[in-house]
């Protein structure tokens, strides 16, 4: 029998486990007669490296310095992060590599797939193939930031679970025969190692983006829009023993997010999610969901812009946007806006109406979500960038990332010129929101600040 370890690699938030792996397992669990375990060692590194703050983060009752702590936090990841990476671009080991590999060889493993989510995963990912190359163990990468460097370095480079689960049990695999009834489990995961106080647990409804049209993306490519059972998902939340979930969807459709809240009113549970503020999200709708437990949703509002918005393709308009936020507030729903600057072509007018938006409406959002466009290959934008007004494009080789890419446009603001606004913008971004920025990288945080303060509300009006 064949020992299959999946493996989750440094560096990335050490907040909650990693959903793909969950399901992989689940699937993987169901359909082989394989031996099969999972590993985070990125929560262990960083267990490893930031005891301190681990103890902080679990404790929700000394978080009122939590913008400072998390900002000193996130400094000293940062430099953690990009020390240990330089460490791999020269050939040497990064740090607490000889720990976390002999606790994956602990495992005993015929075959280590790893789960490649973020290109920040690169790096540890490539002194980990190396190693067990030379030790002769079999190794399997996949994931949306896999790259050619690390597929030259893998033994077998494969897309999904069913071609994991093929290769594993060495023969081709018939869909009719698939279980396809398994849901993910989180009771061989050490919760307790995470930093956060109580599990915020992550959950996925869909495959992906029913949308897909958003000119920027590529998360959706080549991937059919396929909705998870929803007895499937109850099972998840019911087995977890947990009350507190994040979707992790890139968008879900009104009909399947009342569903989904039909199904877990009566659980009493808390979740958040992603979508797209469209119309058709009225107050009625948004009370629904949040009597059902919703207490955040993260908005890709993107532009204030109503030209940049249909270049992007988003099938939201201005106006809308703005009675969705106000209505979600209303439904007692806290409001994060994903908000993109540097749009190709876009004028400084443009970028300052997504300033002026954001202001307009700062008494109905709780957490700004700001970024700079990056142009990515596999995207529309990309594949056609001079129907979007991007006239060149410069590819600078790196070592263990794919290349990094720079443009330029024919009309509108060019990328450092982006920059250099939004850097002027910044502290006037920052006073619209009412939890610290840090929060962008700890959603899961958030959720648990938000209960607390509409408990405390709830309490002080009785």
């Amino acid at each position: 029998m064949k020992r299959l370890l999946l493996v989750y690699l440094p560096f990335c938030t050490p907040v909650s486990p990693p959903y793909s792996l969950a399901a992989m397992h689940a699937f993987l669990a169901a359909n082989s007669s394989a031996h099969i375990d999972v590993l985070d060692l990125n929560v262990l590194f960083h267990e490893r490296k930031f005891p301190s703050y681990q103890e902080y983060f679990k404790n929700q009752e000394r978080w009122s310095d939590y913008d400072d702590v998390s900002a000193q936090f996130l400094k000293e990841t940062s430099h953690t992060y990009s020390e240990n990476n330089k460490k791999v671009v020269r050939g040497e080991q990064p740090e607490f590599f000889d720990e976390l590999l002999n606790t994956l060889l602990a495992y005993k493993p015929d075959v280590v797939a790893f789960s490649i989510v973020y290109s920040s995963q690169a790096f540890f990912a490539k002194s980990m193939l190396l190693a067990l190359r030379e030790r002769g163990i079999t190794t399997i990468i996949g994931g949306p930031a896999t790259n050619a460097k690390l597929v030259a370095l893998a033994d077998h480079t494969l897309a999904n679970e069913i071609e994991l689960l093929a290769f594993i049990e060495e023969k081709k695999i018939s869909h009719d025969a698939l279980d396809f009834s398994s849901y993910p489990l989180f009771e061989t995961w050490n919760l307790k190692a995470y930093f956060i106080p109580t599990p915020v647990l992550p959950l996925k409804t869909t495959t992906t983006c029913f949308h897909k049209k958003c000119t920027f993306c590529a998360h959706y490519a080549k991937v059919p829009y396929f909705e998870y059972d929803m007895n499937m998902i109850k099972k998840t939340i019911l087995a977890s023993k947990e009350h507190q979930f994040f979707l992790i969807d890139d968008m879900i459709p009104k009909k399947r997010l009342l569903e989904f809240a039909a199904m877990v009113r009566s659980l009493q549970c808390t979740w958040s999610c992603q979508l797209r503020p469209t119309k058709d999200l009225d107050f009625k709708t948004l009370k629904t969901l949040a009597d059902a437990g919703l207490v955040m949703v993260i908005w890709g509002f993107e532009s204030g812009s109503q030209r940049i918005l249909d270049l992007i393709q988003k099938g939201t308009a201005v106006d809308d946007v703005e009675q969705v936020v106000r209505d979600a507030k209303k439904a007692g729903i806290a409001n994060v806006l994903y908000t993109m600057f540097g749009f190709p072509t876009e004028t400084k007018e443009e970028l300052l109406q997504t300033i002026e938006f954001l202001e307009r409406n700062k008494d109905n959002i709780d957490l700004i979500s700001s970024s700079t466009f990056g142009l990515q290959e596999g995207t529309p934008v990309y594949e056609n960038y001079k129907e979007f007004g991007i006239t060149k494009i410069v590819k600078k080789e790196r070592t263990v990332l794919e290349p990094q890419i720079t443009f330029e446009v024919a009309s509108g603001l060019q990328q450092k010129e982006v920059m250099v606004i939004k850097n002027r913008l910044k502290k006037r971004i920052e006073a619209i929101n009412k939890y610290p920025k840090t929060m962008n990288f700890f959603r899961e945080h958030m959720m648990l600040a938000i209960k607390k303060d509409y408990k405390q509300r709830s309490s002080s009006t009785e």
